[in-house]
């Protein structure tokens, strides 16, 4: 399925300019002051709103079973309250974030730079920013081996992996297939990743 057939019928990401342009210094000024998770693209900002039942007991799921398997002093897991630095100009909080090694942070802050793996749980009012804005630019970052896009609705899993200077994208839809991560060692079910979550009709 490609990324037009994804955004089929989303609405556009909500977003809020403070001016006709905000700088990286207002940015940063606006995230700390605020109450809930401000991402930056190219002098916009994009508030993200708090997640729904099935996006946090998602998220909540996947970090557990990447907890488990990745229990190794190599590999940190992160919450969505981590900012990584996709580019100068490109500041996201991805649902959920894999490290492995030591973290590196932009001078003076504590915006990571090298993720090995990004978790994004697609909602109604981000979805379009998601797949549109974030996913290339995580795909650009040298770092990552890793994407997957998780959808919240309906059981489906877009699993996007490094090949060499190419990304490659598998997807699954049956709550019986298996997300290899093959560069990391583990592994999801959709059977995990979908565990007591109620669909709607």
């Amino acid at each position: 399925m490609s990324v037009d057939a994804l955004l089929r019928g989303a609405p556009a990401p909500a977003s809020v300019r403070e001016h006709d342009f905000v700088s990286l210094e207002e940015y940063f000024e606006i995230a700390a002051a605020s109450e809930t998770r401000v991402e930056y693209l190219d002098g916009e900002i994009f508030y993200m709103s708090g997640v729904r039942h099935n996006h946090g007991a998602i998220q909540m799921l996947i970090g557990g079973i990447l907890y488990t398997q990745l229990a190794h002093p190599d590999y940190v897991i992160l919450s969505s309250n981590v900012l990584i630095r996709a580019r100068q100009s490109a500041y996201f909080f991805p649902d959920l974030t894999v490290v492995r090694g030591k973290a590196r942070f932009a001078p003076g802050r504590n915006d990571l730079l090298n993720p090995v793996l990004v978790v994004e749980v697609l909602s109604p009012s981000t979805r379009r920013h998601d797949l549109v804005n974030k996913l290339p630019l995580y795909q650009a970052m040298p770092s990552l081996e890793h994407i997957l896009i998780i959808e919240q609705t309906r059981p489906h899993v877009a699993h996007h992996s490094r090949a060499g200077d190419t990304w490659a994208l598998r997807q699954y839809s049956e709550l019986h297939e298996m997300v290899a991560l093959d560069s990391l060692g583990a592994s999801l079910s959709l059977a995990q990743v979908y565990r007591g979550i109620d669909f709607p009709a």
